[in-house]
């Protein structure tokens, strides 16, 4: 019963928002979550060698990828030189993957071109973010 109350309670959204508890994402990483003020839009890594760092998107375009020009360096061979970027355009954030070879994937599903949602899971590489919209 004690662990099924536990699970309910990490089910309520962070911070009255929209994101729901993902098991893959550790007790820390929500709690810094919850202390994220309103109006921010960024990135946490949930999985991989930087668990836990947090890109805030304040710029309307974003680069990702193993170049050392990019904005987000992910340093991991399966990941391409120029991998993917996320814009911003009328309040909305969108991300493309650049024609990477091992692709960019949205909620376990590669994609070329999609919308983002708070509480999307993007996987590039061995990283795993959540795009959180507060």
């Amino acid at each position: 019963m004690d662990n099924e109350k536990n699970k309910n309670n990490k089910t309520d959204s962070i911070k009255d928002q929209t994101i729901e508890y993902i098991e893959e994402i550790s007790e820390d990483i929500i709690q810094d979550l919850k202390k994220i003020e309103k109006d921010k839009v960024g990135l946490v890594v949930i999985k991989g060698p930087i668990v836990g760092e947090k890109f805030f998107l304040t710029k309307s375009i974003l680069n990702i990828g193993r170049s050392i020009e990019s904005d987000i360096l992910l340093d991991d061979i399966t990941v391409s030189r120029k991998h993917a970027v996320i814009k911003k355009s009328n309040g909305n954030y969108t991300i493309s993957d650049l024609g990477s070879l091992n692709g960019t994937y949205i909620n376990s599903k590669r994609v070329d071109y999609l919308e983002l949602c708070n509480g999307d899971r993007i996987q590039i590489g061995k990283y795993i973010f959540l795009f959180f919209s507060f």
